[in-house]
């Protein structure tokens, strides 16, 4: 009488291609899922950067002048003066008066629903989330976005944009903000 089955040799060969199509296969997935991470950064970052050239159109100053964590809900801080002071945010401090085009402040330039969506995707920890830096000149001024991916040996290592280079960069260990 025959036994039906599968013989070591069968089920050997069965293994090895299964683990060859593995070792193809995670290294790919890999590599996908940190694109799609620099990606959600970069389109986060651009529709910031679109705000803030928008803002400063209408003021001709960009927000605020110290680094600040996107997500900041002071009084005069990123999120105060990109929302208009909606959503839980403060009063803005520069975003009051009237626009260059003759609109009545404060102007939401982005709802805070959106400001508020914005998450390093590299990390959950509130200290590691993007950051915004402005550095207000007397004739021009400039402001940077950062966002940190992980830590490196001499610091972190991060992803920026600035108002000059409108690509993402990095990773990079420094980033120098654009002097007047």
């Amino acid at each position: 009488m025959k036994r039906r089955g599968f013989t070591l040799i069968e089920l050997m060969v069965v293994i090895a291609i299964i683990i060859i199509l593995a070792a193809i296969a995670i290294p790919n997935y890999l590599s996908m899922t940190a694109r799609a991470k620099r990606s959600r950064v970069a389109s986060d970052f651009a529709a910031i950067a679109t705000a803030l050239e928008t803002y400063k159109t209408d003021w001709n100053t960009y927000p605020i002048a110290t680094v600040q964590a996107i997500t900041l809900t002071t009084a005069g801080g990123f999120g105060s003066e990109i929302t208009g002071g909606t959503g839980g945010y403060l009063a803005p401090t520069k975003n009051t008066g009237t626009t260059a085009s003759g609109e009545t402040a404060p102007v939401t330039y982005m709802t805070a629903n959106i400001l508020k969506s914005m998450i390093n995707p590299y990390s959950n920890v509130p200290a590691d989330q993007y950051k915004y830096t402005g550095a207000a000149g007397t004739t021009t001024s400039h402001w940077l976005l950062t966002a940190t991916t992980v830590a490196g040996g001499s610091g972190n290592v991060i992803l920026s944009r600035t108002d000059e280079q409108t690509t993402l960069s990095g990773p990079s260990a420094i980033v120098v903000i654009p002097s007047d």
